[in-house]
């Protein structure tokens, strides 16, 4: 138990986004830094590889099939048999520098992604796309938008701003999509990274990937730390549940802001890696669009 194996040496400049889609039995992740959209059946090993036009930030399932896309500029719809890439939401078209960035579905189909700001100035916003692709804003001051995710019960919201190193919770209103009561989940001053992506289990604990912590940690819904699980490697960026019982964690990791000193040092920076938990985590919301 909680033995951390490399999955793909895939050296990839920042891992994010890992999803499992269960009826396919595969990872979908993105190297954002890349612009390269992976899949991988890890029964078989079988692994493709997809180049897209820019910067693929993050992603969820349709319901129908197929793709919703969060590029840097906006939000678009992608078939994988075709490769056809169908923009419908040019949100960051504006050469601000600001793009977005991690995203994942709420329990009714909506998808929230927002934005990082390479200057770190704040100017980030969080958004929600409805079903017919129009995004509406859900609040700013966002550097670095991460950890989304949400309550079994679909009625908390958790994110984070990874640069100020604090996990937040909303309230949540599924029915209208609306936020409330913003409250501190946890502050990382005392940790050795900042967070980054974050998912959910069956439990309602919260599994938080920690950038240069080289750790995932699960904390409670009260937000205490339950359980630490240290990787190989110093950045830590996004993980799921996955595997034919969901007890999987796979996590991506990046080997962007690493010297040269430090990548031959962690030589599987950039891969793919996988741990058995205790917990069983959810199937992932698909967008209703």
């Amino acid at each position: 138990m909680n033995e951390v194996k490399l999955v793909v040496n895939c050296q990839n400049i920042l891992g994010e986004g890992i999803l499992w889609n269960e009826e396919e039995n595969c990872l979908y992740w993105t190297d954002i830094e890349g612009n390269t959209f992976f899949r991988l059946e890890p029964g078989s090993g079988n692994l493709k590889t997809y180049k897209m036009p820019e910067k693929l930030c993050s992603f969820a399932f349709r319901r129908n099939g197929g793709f919703l896309m969060a590029f840097a500029s906006g939000i678009a719809l992608f078939d994988l048999s075709t490769e056809e890439i169908s923009w419908i939401n040019r949100i960051r078209d504006d050469n601000s520098g600001v793009r977005l960035n991690d995203g994942r579905c709420d329990r009714a189909g909506r998808f929230i992604v927002g934005e990082f700001d390479p200057e770190e100035k704040e100017r980030g916003l969080a958004y929600s796309i409805e079903p017919d692709g129009s995004h509406r804003e859900l609040f700013g001051g966002l550097n670095s938008a991460n950890s989304t995710c949400f309550s079994p019960d679909g009625r908390t919201l958790y994110y984070s701003c990874a640069v100020a190193g604090e996990i937040w919770a909303f309230e949540y209103d599924q029915t209208s999509g609306n936020i409330s009561n913003k409250r501190l989940f946890y502050d990382f001053s005392d940790q050795p990274g900042l967070p980054d992506g974050s998912v959910i289990d069956a439990e309602g604990f919260l599994w938080n990937a920690q950038w240069a912590g080289g750790r995932i940690v699960r904390f409670s819904p009260r937000g205490d730390i339950d359980q630490i699980i240290n990787f190989p490697v110093p950045n830590i960026t996004c993980l799921c549940f996955g595997g034919k019982d969901l007890n999987i964690i796979y996590v991506t990791t990046a080997r962007m802001t690493l010297s040269p000193e430090m990548l031959d040092k962690y030589s599987s920076a950039g891969g793919l890696f996988a741990v058995k938990v205790g917990v069983t985590g959810m199937v992932e919301s698909r967008f209703f669009g």
